[in-house]
């Protein structure tokens, strides 16, 4: 199965005097929610539907005490949750003060498995309305 993507104008983000160039888009379908992706979990395994309702919250709020704990959280070959900081430099660190923080950022780094499927995607342009009438 393809990615879909589309052709779209835009600025060039790197140097905005130079004129507008064309970028690929993926064209994303509707979202999955949670309970969606829990009755999918629950059709394609074992476990009952409110296992896997339950199971997927303690998950989030497993991973929000590690995180908050300064821990990175790894789930096997998913990948891995972890924090980062935004913060405003000082010339001398005994200048810096918590008030120099300006947020956290929670990021995800893909584990081995993504990073194959993503290794291995084949991509399909979408034709525009406008394009299949010409």
């Amino acid at each position: 199965m393809s990615v879909t993507y589309k052709v779209t104008e835009r600025i060039n983000p790197r140097d905005l005097t130079l004129p507008n160039k064309f970028y690929a888009r993926i064209v994303n379908g509707d979202d999955v929610s949670f309970d969606e992706l829990a009755g999918i979990i629950s059709k394609v395994s074992n476990l009952n539907y409110g296992t896997v309702v339950g199971t997927l919250a303690t998950l989030i709020e497993v991973i929000e005490m590690q995180l908050i704990h300064g821990r990175q959280v790894r789930l096997s070959s998913l990948g891995t949750f972890f924090l980062t900081l935004s913060s405003e430099g000082t010339e001398v660190e005994e200048d810096f003060r918590t008030a120099n923080i300006k947020g956290a950022r929670i990021r995800f780094r893909p584990g081995a498995k993504l990073k194959k499927m993503v290794k291995g995607l084949e991509f399909e342009k979408v034709i525009a309305p406008s394009e299949a009438a010409a």
